[in-house]
């Protein structure tokens, strides 16, 4: 894991491209997976070998106004042969800026909008215990993931019926020997009530996978997850947070911990007839 030893004297540009090279190396890592394959080149794209539209997709293109259509058509040919579903994350270094709309026009969905954010970690506030009898643990193996992972999949839409699914994908990324994943869990009156994950992509520590149980969220659950997951980071030498968020009281959550905002990400979607 290469770290990146420095403090937020970054320009916003700066900062702005290692919040996409985070979110860009945690998608690509789906390319690890056996039959996947990637393309660092522009565009960049990854496949996983799996045939769901999350885990195969483009993470960064740069292309001229004039060419835009045909450079769409040419990056789509190999998931076009294989009929394999795909995610075009558009973000601040994406070109041209019509990017996003011209992907509209070309089968794509708009899924969502992510605002990218970064702090210095050292410069996050205080970190103050919840109000509850709580554990923070690290997930080292196969049966805590599998504890781990009901909430998060609760929270994010995920079918209970894909559980064997997820927990072969995410066990093989995370416990493989050059894994850049790390999982985290916090545990109260027996049962998990927040999860988080850290990707150490691009230099930067990533946070994803943050999960609250929603009869605990007034207990300051998803800023004390925030802050201990980062806590393990500062141990491993990452001065560099980065975060995506889609939920404006998240915004504001990270924003008090002292993430500032400086991009925003695109999120389109399409299958195959």
């Amino acid at each position: 894991m290469q770290k990146i030893n420095t403090t937020l004297n970054a320009s916003s540009n700066e900062l702005a491209k290692l919040i996409e090279d985070n979110l860009s190396a945690k998608s690509q890592d789906f390319a690890k997976l056996p039959g996947g394959k990637i393309c660092t080149g522009n565009p960049a794209w990854f496949t996983s070998g799996l045939n769901r539209v999350g885990y195969n997709g483009i993470t960064s293109a740069q292309f001229a106004d004039k060419e835009l259509d045909q450079q769409i058509e040419n990056t789509l040919e190999p998931f076009r042969q294989n009929g394999t579903p795909l995610t075009w994350w558009v973000g601040p270094l994406s070109e041209p800026g019509t990017l996003g709309k011209a992907l509209q026009a070309h089968g794509f969905t708009h899924n969502r909008d992510m605002i990218g954010m970064a702090a210095d970690l050292n410069q996050l506030i205080q970190f103050t215990p919840p109000k509850l009898d709580y554990t923070f643990e690290p997930i080292h193996d196969r049966d805590a993931l599998e504890t781990w992972m009901p909430l998060f999949m609760e929270t994010f839409g995920i079918p209970a019926s894909d559980s064997p699914f997820i927990l072969d994908v995410f066990g093989q990324l995370t416990f493989s020997p050059d894994s850049e994943w790390r999982h985290y869990m916090m545990r109260a009156d027996g049962q998990v009530v927040a999860t988080s994950s850290l990707h150490f992509g691009a230099g930067a520590a990533g946070l994803y996978n943050i999960a609250t149980r929603p009869e605990y969220r007034q207990n300051g659950l998803g800023t004390a997850i925030t802050l201990l997951t980062y806590q393990e980071a500062i141990k491993l030498g990452y001065c560099i947070g980065t975060l995506q968020t889609t939920y404006p009281n998240a915004l504001r959550l990270y924003h008090r911990m002292g993430f500032e905002v400086y991009c925003k990400f695109g999120i389109y979607q399409r299958g195959w007839l």
